[in-house]
């Protein structure tokens, strides 16, 4: 039986293969079929050993125990981490070989897109987010004379050839205006990755199709919008528009955004301000990590390691409570680097004292080296994830025009404060959208607190009718599944909108919760509610922050307050309280 699954199994793959090929010869050409072909010959190998194992953990057992034997979960997570460790360096390659939006996925890997990469690929693919090989100086100064009509030394008093930064469409340079002696970033577009965009969509969307058709739709979505970032002059406009929104808005004082100089600003080279010294959120992160093994008298690695099997083991022993992980709070971060600045200093007087006293008396190497920094004053984790998820609620249910991109390379750190560049992948949302968005978070932060998972003593009838408030909140929003179940419509609600943690998923992490909604209820059209896609997108990135931070969040809570204000600027908000109160009437 298992030879002719097989068999079968190999023949639909090589038709379907040879179709692909065809396909993609005839729209797209040699070179993305090239491409294709490259990519190909690598990743299906890699997604078919992944998809067996799963079978043979979950799938297997049910039907044939007796050739394929049940696993305990930690058999499987260890059949799965021989596998990351064996394929996460030929994914990295293909990955960093073919470029385009290659790169832009590997830099989802490196962030942790969604809270459910493994963290030896998280580790891997790190290079994506700031080591990206740069350009020939050349073809930068040939696509910025083109693009500005006059050599570049007319405009620019200095240049950079070196990039502070490669992405999947463009790299960014260090400049200096001539007219004003302003120091800027100039953002230059690569020519050829427009021309490889199309090609590669395709190569990832069959393999998607094939391998993980749930997520299928939100592919196609984020796809569509990674487009629009070929144009840099649109870019700009995002960019002012969300300064200008953010100016006006309660974070004003908290965050920045670039200033762009719009006049020099074209469809394949943009320029705006330097936010000047700042670091990148991911690089602020990796120092804080060197120096935290220093401490301990490790390697950086062995560190991370160390942490991240903390981490795994805190989630499981909480999961089965239905307990987050949860770190320090921002007050109890605030009070601890008060605590190292003051250490800080009085070392730092000590050390002065003492030198400058007993000290005078003795050989250099005795005395203390002033310029030593062994005090670690750590980053309030807790206040950077808060805040960045307070922004883009505020952005999206307020403004309703939101960086759909905040992966932690397009986050800077600035003295205390955040700044946010780069919004090529700008969504914007209509009146009615963000009125549905804003009823769904209020119910839904309403419903997560009747809900057994949250409170087992709940009454199972206001469970039910919570849960059939939010079904049809997301079904009024568009979402439309094979038989809208409501199970199924509630429970994407509370995962995409609310909690991802593997205590609320739990036995299944997120992976597998998104194959046991597909089999429950499989994903039918996001026709007309396509603006689901890059909201959860977004939010995914900055809650999967949050858990490699030990700082899983409720995006339910964290948006409602904003929600609820919309609903009160537009009068709804009464009638959506009343359905509230409604669930718990006899």
């Amino acid at each position: 039986m298992l030879r002719k699954l097989g068999v079968g199994t190999l023949g639909a793959g090589v038709a379907g293969g040879t179709y692909v090929y065809f396909k993609a010869k005839k729209e797209l050409g040699e070179d993305a079929l090239s491409r294709q072909w490259q990519y190909n010959r690598v990743a299906f190998p890699v997604i078919s050993e992944y998809k067996w194992t799963e079978a043979k953990c979950e799938i297997l057992p049910k039907f044939l125990p007796s050739i394929f034997p049940p696993v305990t979960d930690e058999e499987e997570r260890a059949m799965f981490e021989v596998l990351h460790r064996k394929h996460a360096k030929s994914m990295f390659d293909i990955f960093m070989k073919l470029g385009g939006f290659f790169y832009k996925n590997g830099q989802k890997v490196a962030s942790n897109n969604g809270g459910v990469v493994p963290q030896y690929y998280i580790d891997m693919f790190q290079p994506f987010l700031n080591d990206i090989p740069a350009r020939d100086p050349a073809d930068v100064r040939a696509v910025m004379e083109a693009e500005l009509g006059c050599k570049r030394e007319q405009v620019f008093s200095s240049f950079d050839e070196k990039p502070i930064g490669c992405a999947s469409i463009g790299q960014a340079h260090r400049a200096t205006l001539k007219s004003t002696g302003e120091r800027v970033v100039v953002k230059v577009q690569n020519p050829e990755a427009e021309r490889t965009f199309k090609g590669d969509v395709y190569t990832l969307k069959w393999l998607v199709d094939a391998f993980a058709p749930q997520i299928s739709p939100a592919f196609e979505e984020i796809s569509l919008q990674f487009a629009t970032e070929f144009d840099y002059q649109g870019e700009c406009a995002n960019a002012i528009e969300i300064r200008k929104n953010l100016a006006a808005s309660p974070f004003k004082n908290l965050v920045r955004v670039p200033k762009m100089h719009e006049q020099l600003c074209t469809k394949k080279m943009m320029v705006m301000e330097e936010i000047y010294p700042s670091t990148p959120l991911h690089d602020a992160l990796n120092d804080q990590a060197e120096r935290m093994a220093k401490q301990q008298g490790i390697t950086k690695d062995e560190f991370i390691k160390i942490e991240t099997a903390k981490l795994e083991k805190l989630q499981l022993e909480n999961a089965a409570g239905g307990k987050a992980v949860q770190g320090l709070s921002a007050e109890t971060f605030d009070k601890y680097i008060k605590l190292q600045k003051a250490k800080r200093g009085v070392l730092g007087l000590w050390r002065k004292a003492f030198n400058y006293t007993i000290g005078l008396a003795l050989p250099k190497a005795l005395k203390y080296d002033l310029a030593a920094d062994d005090v670690m004053i750590p980053l309030n984790t807790a206040k950077i994830v808060d805040d960045l998820l307070a922004i883009h609620g505020y952005e999206c249910l307020i403004n309703g025009c939101f960086n759909a991109d905040p992966h932690p390379g397009n986050v800077l750190f600035l003295d205390g404060k955040l700044a946010l560049i780069d919004y090529g992948q700008v969504k914007r949302l209509t009146d009615k959208e963000r009125l549905m968005m804003s009823k769904t978070f209020v119910l839904l932060e309403a419903a997560m607190k009747v809900d057994p998972k949250t409170d087992p003593k709940v009454d199972p009838e206001v469970h039910q009718r919570a849960k059939a408030s939010v079904a049809k909140s997301m079904y009024d929003m568009g979402l439309r599944t094979k038989d809208n179940k409501v199970d199924a419509h509630y429970e994407m609600a509370t995962v995409y909108y609310g909690r991802m943690d593997l205590a609320w998923t739990y036995p299944r992490n997120l992976l597998q919760w998104t194959d046991h909604i597909q089999e429950v209820d499989p994903l039918k059209s996001l026709d007309h509610a396509k603006f689901f896609v890059m909201i959860i997108n977004a939010t995914m990135m900055l809650r999967g922050l949050g858990s490699m931070l030990m700082q899983d969040r409720n995006l339910a809570t964290c948006w409602a307050p904003y929600a609820r204000q919309n609903l009160k600027a537009n009068g709804t908000l009464a009638e959506v309280e009343a359905e509230i109160k409604s669930w718990s009437k006899a």
